[in-house]
């Protein structure tokens, strides 16, 4: 009888470790397919007017020492809309980046913006109507690319078991002269400020006819 208890108690504890290992391989798998998008646009944010894009390529340019990254405004009103792209830091930006060996930030050390949220909306629809902001028709998509602010740092991922993660902050003031709306990604979870690149990253050059956000 004593005998048949250990064993059944062996028995007992086999499945156990095996039902723990198959639900950390899923939790694993589960993080894996959640934070890699491997489609080459990632969707940031959706909202009443718009949606926002990140392309999952680096971009060069001639005049710019320091790599780029494309963010793509779709209008998803009916109404034409003004998007404010005059000042460096009141777009969306990449922040930091890093190169991992897991496809997420174990640590997390990241400092953001601390963004606007008092505005002059009479001065804002006005600005609207003069044609002052980036103007985008309804179901048109603009794009801009902005600078990661370094010192010329290269980008390289030659293991192919490493993961590059850039994270984005910022915010983006936009309108339709009615209606405004104010994007801000400090609180935006990790999925859609994390961009992960697997190897081998995409790189890409771009012309000065793009709109390049530059530091004034």
């Amino acid at each position: 009888m004593k005998k048949l208890l250990t064993i059944l108690f062996a028995a007992a504890l086999i499945i156990n470790c095996y039902q723990t290992s198959s639900n950390a391989n899923t939790i694993k798998d589960y993080l894996t397919m959640s934070q890699i998008d491997t489609t080459s646009q990632h969707l940031i944010y959706k909202g009443k007017l718009v949606e926002i894009y990140v392309e999952k390529a680096i971009f060069h340019s001639s005049t710019n020492n320091n790599f780029l990254m494309k963010f793509s405004i779709k209008n998803i009103g009916d109404k034409a809309i003004g998007v404010d792209l005059t000042d460096y830091w009141k777009v969306i930006y990449p922040n930091q980046w890093g190169i991992y060996k897991k496809p997420y930030r174990e640590v997390v050390n990241e400092e953001q913006i601390i963004p606007d949220t008092i505005f002059n909306k009479t001065e804002i629809f006005k600005k609207f109507e003069e044609n002052y902001f980036t103007l985008i028709k309804p179901k048109e998509t603009s794009s801009y690319y902005r600078d990661w602010n370094g010192s010329g740092e290269k980008i390289e991922l030659d293991n192919k078991e490493e993961f590059f993660i850039i994270t984005l902050d910022g915010q983006l003031l936009l309108t339709n002269g009615e209606e405004l709306e104010n994007i801000t990604l400090n609180e935006a979870d990790e999925k859609k400020r994390a961009i992960i690149f697997s190897y081998p990253i995409l790189f890409k050059s771009i012309s000065e006819k793009e709109i390049i956000i530059k530091h004034n």
